[in-house]
């Protein structure tokens, strides 16, 4: 690259990076994602002929952000298509809630070291968390299921909740 443009380039990110990075957070409601957006678009505009003879190189990179992004939620679309097809697994994700593969697996992931938290907890108490996270029961209901009192129903989900913060840290 030449040097001309490089300075122009590091000029430009200097002049743009904290209003471009505001913009990108809007859309993608991710500080991850818009950093990595951010570094793609601008690694684009330098990898990009006849960058002293445009217009408006600002334009430019705002559109080739916005192309960005667009083509990550089809690929995230794609992704969740290609999951349900595999897994015959019914997720029902609206289009505009496009989960990142990466994103599915630490989800998967935390899930799995709630559970395995769980298996810590005594018993009625676990019951008693999983009836009311999972079946969402009333703590009535639980209290019924279990013969314990109501009162007995609120500790048992402070105390899971209590553990599964310590444990989860």
């Amino acid at each position: 690259m030449k040097k001309k443009q490089a300075s122009f380039i590091e000029q430009m990110y200097q002049d743009n990076h904290e209003g471009f990075l505001r913009f990108l957070l809007q859309k993608t409601r991710n500080r991850e994602d818009a950093h990595d957006i951010l570094q793609e678009a601008f690694q684009k505009l330098m990898n990009r002929d006849g960058l002293g003879d445009m217009e408006n190189p600002r334009a430019y990179l705002y559109r080739t952000a916005t192309n960005i992004i667009i083509d990550r939620q089809r690929k995230g679309q794609h992704h969740i298509k290609y999951i349900r097809e595999v897994t015959g697994d019914a997720m029902n994700f609206p289009a505009s809630d496009v989960i990142p593969p990466d994103r599915h697996v630490a989800a998967r992931q935390e899930l799995a070291a709630v559970y395995q938290a769980l298996n810590f907890l005594p018993e009625k108490c676990r019951r008693a968390f999983l009836m009311h996270r999972e079946q969402h029961m009333t703590y009535g209901t639980i209290a019924e299921n279990l013969q314990v009192s109501v009162s007995m129903v609120e500790k048992y989900i402070i105390q899971a909740l209590k553990h599964l913060r310590r444990k989860l840290k």
